[in-house]
Parts: structure tokens; C-alpha cells; sequence
């Protein structure tokens, strides 16, 4: 480690988290990646067990993780350990218990559609990229950077994982449970900020795995172009909420998109950044959304124990700089102020917002909700269309409105009647689409996003016989090789419509092989009108 260091004051404990000598990242980069070229990864038990280690050290190192993110956030303990440590919990018992089904190579029975393929065997092999590098947030700091991991170690990678600086203390509880518990050949960790994150860029990976801002993100994606890798970029935006007028119960969606925005003080990828709401409806659901806030927080939020706090002060001045702009109506939803030395801001609704206001900028990634109001579905969906494709929307509406706005919209998730809960699923692909992000992973998705399907296929040399084998190629003209353009088309990529189209046709795709009959025509006449040139070419 060298000298310079990110010391946290006015935080409830003091961090002094020591940065990695920039002039060491080329050296831990290629330890690992001849760590990955020795073959230790290839081994399937061999990443069980990093799995089972890094889940030895989360437990073990639990109160000090819950501690570090209270820290940084004043995220409470029991926040934390839902949101975030329970999460990377159950992705490491997912990959342990369907690891060995997710690696093993996938048959293709190509010869069922295409009979050129007969007597091949054909398969897609699941393999490692080789060495990744991970770039956590600080608005996650456990869950953002270990998910992945989780995904990269489980594929046989090896990796090198980034904690962001801005969440110091979480930095440093994961750099030192990963030192204890893993493989140093397997996973290392890089701390420090602009100039360390650079040279982390100037690497060569096989993966560069990046969640934060955009305007990093394209940074990142720049690096991986340079290094042609692959590139998984989760970015976020301003994910809407719409509230229709045919919403069934206004109650538990007041309570749903209050839960959204204030989860981690509205610092939250996927949390509800803006409500568009019905005009019909409106006046309903402003006073449920104060009064769920209340039930939450009570009337000081500032006092309760589970209200966070904003990461910095920087971003705090940013908050307070884009609602003193705003031409919108604040709503009184507590009796607290914002507190600058506390880096508090309390849960703030602002009605009567336009779409050119202050808050309508950027991504807010605070407690402030800015109210938006509509007269039919179509304006709401427009004005959504309007804007960068967000990483989630939800709308709470009945079936076919809800349907219409799905269909309409793009998004990279969407969650109908709910908000951010569907990322506890961890059976469905995470991601962005667009400006909100690039790849996708959880689960199965994290696993094939850091894994190379390499399609495997293997042919016996005497079939097909080299007089039919000479179809592939010339010479194709002249009255001696008209038979091998009808009858390589049959073989390779039969298609006869009129069987589609008919009673019989339609039984004759249950029985097996069934597209070998297909060509029996196109065969047959290719015998009849080329039996010499394959004769000769057979030599015969």
C-alpha cells in the first residue's frame, strides 16, 4: 500500500483506508491472470470452495460489515443485512447448489433439423473469460460489488474488485475479509480513487464489470473496447412510477413508492426517482403518501433509526442546490429541516412539478419526489418515451392499462403494482437497456455473463462420403455439378413450406428425424442426374 489515503471525519467512527501503490496494479493484474492461465479455476470443486470461503468470511465478519455500511451511510444494521448481506447470502447458496447443472456443456441435436449434421455430436461448453475486473458503488457497497464477484469466481474467473472510496468503511471491511479468507490467486482487491481506477483501466481484462454513473460507465466501456472484452455497465436513471386512474388500492401503492424513494435515502438505482400520477387520483394519494411516510419514520425522521443519511456533502449541497431551483410546491411531510453538518435531508414531496424543472434534470439519488400530473395514459407514457430509457419503471394500474404501458414503454426491468422489490429475485436477469445500462446478471445471468459458450462440434471424416461431401464447394457450374446447389440447401437448411401448411405435415414434425424426409426428394434426383461425378469423386 502507499501513503495516500481517504481519512473520513465527522463520520460516528474514523476510516483511514490506505490506497494501493498505483505502480502494483500491473503486477496484481498479471498474478492473476497467470493464476487463470495455470488452469486452477477450470476446476469446478476448486471454485466451490472459494464460494464456501467467501461464505465463511461474510458470516464471520458480519457485525463488522453491518457496522462498516452504518458508517459510511448511517444505513441501518438491519437495512443492511436485508438489502444487501442477505442478498449475497443466497447468491452464494444458489451457485453452490446449481453450479455443476449451470457449467455442464449443453447437447445440440443439430442432425433433428438439420440432417448435413448427421453423426455429428455437437455442443455448447461453458468456459471462463479468464481475469475481470469489478467496480462497486457506494450507495451498495457490499451487495454492488460482491454480487458480481459471487457470478465471476462461481463461471472459473479470476478477479481483481474495486470497492468505491466514497464508502470507506465498507471498502475496508471487504478488503480485509477477503485478505483472511480467500485465495490471493484468485481474487485481490484495488483500493483508491481517480488515479488507481485509471490505472485499473490501462489493464487488460477479459471482463470489465462497472455499476455507478454514465459518464464512468463510458469510460469503462472504453477500456473494454480498447482490450476487446466484454463489457456489463449498470448505470441507472430515473426510473418512474405511474399511478392510472383505474389503480385498484391506493393504500399499498402509497406505501410501495414511499418505500421506493426513501430506502436508503433515495440513494437507490431502481427506487421510484419520479411519480406520474392521474389527475383523478391525485389529490388521494398526496395525503397517503405523507401518511405512510409518517407510519415509517415518524414525524422527525432525523431521530429514527432506520433513516439514513445522504454519503457526502458534496451530494448533499447537490440535493439542496436542485430543490431551492425547483418551481414545484413542496409538501410539509415532517417537521425536520435538512441538516448540512448531518448530511440529513428529510423525506420531501414536491407537487406540481413540469417536466423542464430543476428536478427533472438528473437522476436525484435522494428522499425527494417530484410529482408529475397526467390526464390519459398516452401523455404519461410519452413523457416517460421522452427521456433515456430508465433501469426500471413501475405502474400500478389494472391488467390491460398496466399491459399497454409495458408494451409501450422501454425499460430494463418493469414491475407492475409493486416497486424495486423484484430485486430480490435472483432467478431473473438484472440490467439495464440503453443509457441505463449495457449485460445483465443474478443467477443464471451472472454465471453466462462472465462465461464464454463455446460451441464445440465433432464430425467423423469418412461421412459424408467425398464425392457428396464436394457439394460445399466449387466448382458449382456446369451441367456435372447442378445437383449440388438443390440438394446442399436440402441438406443444410431444409424448408419445404407446404408440409407447414397441412394436417399431415404438422403430425409428421412428432417423429424423430422427420426433416431426413424432407430431402429424400431433392436426394433422390441428385443421385439420378449426378451418379457419375460422385462415382468418380468417391473413385469408383
Amino acid at each position: 500500500m502507499n501513503k495516500e489515503h481517504t481519512t473520513v471525519t465527522g463520520a460516528l467512527t474514523e476510516c483511514d483506508l490506505q490506497y494501493t501503490a498505483v505502480d502494483s496494479i500491473n503486477g496484481i493484474v498479471s498474478e492473476l491472470r497467470t493464476s487463470f492461465s495455470s488452469g486452477t479455476m477450470r476446476n469446478i470443486s476448486f471454485r466451490k470452495q472459494q464460494l464456501r470461503a467467501l461464505l465463511q468470511g461474510l458470516r464471520d465478519e458480519k457485525q463488522n460489515i453491518l457496522d462498516a455500511a452504518f458508517y459510511d451511510l448511517q444505513k441501518s444494521r438491519s437495512e443492511t443485512d436485508i438489502y444487501e448481506y442477505q442478498a449475497v447470502i443466497f447468491e452464494i447458496g444458489k451457485f453452490l447448489e446449481n453450479l455443476d447443472k449451470w457449467a455442464k456443456p449443453e447437447g445440440n441435436w443439430l442432425s433433428m433439423v438439420q440432417p448435413a449434421f448427421l453423426l455429428s455430436k455437437s455442443e455448447v461448453r461453458k468456459e471462463p473469460l479468464g481475469c475481470v475486473v469489478i467496480f462497486g458503488a457506494w450507495n451498495y457497497p457490499l451487495r454492488l460489488v460482491l454480487l458480481p464477484l459471487v457470478g465471476a469466481l462461481a463461471a472459473g474467473n479470476t478477479a481483481v474488485i474495486k470497492p468505491s472510496e466514497l464508502s470507506p468503511h465498507t471498502a475496508l471491511a471487504i478488503e480485509r475479509m477477503v485478505n483472511k479468507y480467500m485465495d490471493p490467486k484468485v481474487v485481490r482487491v484495488v483500493q483508491g480513487a481517480v488515479d488507481e481506477s485509471t490505472e485499473l483501466l490501462k489493464q487488460k481484462f477479459d471482463h470489465y464489470f462497472y455499476t455507478g454513473n454514465g459518464t464512468v460507465g463510458k469510460i469503462v466501456a472504453h477500456a473494454a473496447v480498447e482490450h476487446h472484452a466484454g463489457v456489463t455497465l449498470e448505470l441507472g436513471g430515473k426510473c418512474p412510477a405511474i399511478v392510472h386512474a383505474d389503480v385498484t388500492d391506493l393504500v399499498p401503492t402509497a406505501f410501495r413508492i414511499m418505500w421506493a424513494k426513501l430506502v436508503n435515502a433515495g440513494q437507490t438505482c431502481v427506487g421510484v426517482d419520479y411519480l406520474l400520477v392521474h389527475r383523478s387520483v391525485k389529490d388521494k394519494l398526496v395525503p397517503l403518501l405523507v401518511e405512510t411516510t409518517k407510519g415509517m419514520f415518524g414525524d422527525s425522521p432525523q431521530k429514527a433509526a432506520d433513516y439514513g443519511r445522504i454519503i457526502n456533502k458534496r451530494h448533499w449541497n447537490r440535493l439542496m442546490s436542485v430543490l431551492n431551483a425547483t418551481e414545484g410546491t413542496p409538501i410539509n411531510v415532517t417537521t425536520d429541516e435538512a441538516d448540512e453538518n448531518d448530511r440529513y435531508i428529510p423525506p420531501t414531496i414536491v407537487d406540481g412539478v413540469r417536466g423542464d424543472d430543476s428536478l427533472m434534470r438528473d437522476e436525484l439519488f435522494g428522499p425527494i419526489l417530484p410529482i408529475i400530473t397526467y390526464d390519459t395514459l398516452s401523455e404519461a407514457i410519452d413523457f416517460v418515451n421522452s427521456r433515456d430509457q430508465p433501469l426500471s419503471l413501475y405502474v400500478f394500474a389494472n391488467k390491460a392499462s398496466a399491459e399497454h404501458v409495458i408494451s409501450q414503454t422501454r425499460s430494463g426491468s418493469a414491475s407492475v403494482n409493486d416497486t424495486m422489490f423484484l430485486l430480490a429475485s435472483h432467478s431473473t436477469p438484472f440490467g439495464g437497456v440503453g443509457p441505463s445500462g449495457v449485460g445483465r446478471y443474478t443467477g443464471k445471468s451472472s454465471f453466462d455473463t462472465f462465461s464464454h459458450h463455446r460451441h464445440v462440434i465433432k464430425r467423423p471424416l469418412w461421412f459424408p462420403t467425398p464425392g457428396v461431401d464436394s457439394l460445399r464447394g466449387p466448382p458449382f457450374e456446369g451441367s456435372a455439378n447442378s445437383w449440388k446447389l438443390p440438394l446442399g440447401i436440402s441438406l443444410v437448411y431444409p424448408t419445404v413450406r407446404p408440409l407447414r401448411q397441412n394436417v399431415f405435415s404438422k403430425l409428421l414434425t412428432f417423429v424423430p428425424f422427420w426433416r431426413l424426409f424432407v430431402i429424400l426428394p431433392a436426394f433422390l434426383w441428385a443421385l439420378a442426374v449426378a451418379k457419375p461425378t460422385i462415382k468418380r469423386r468417391n473413385g469408383n
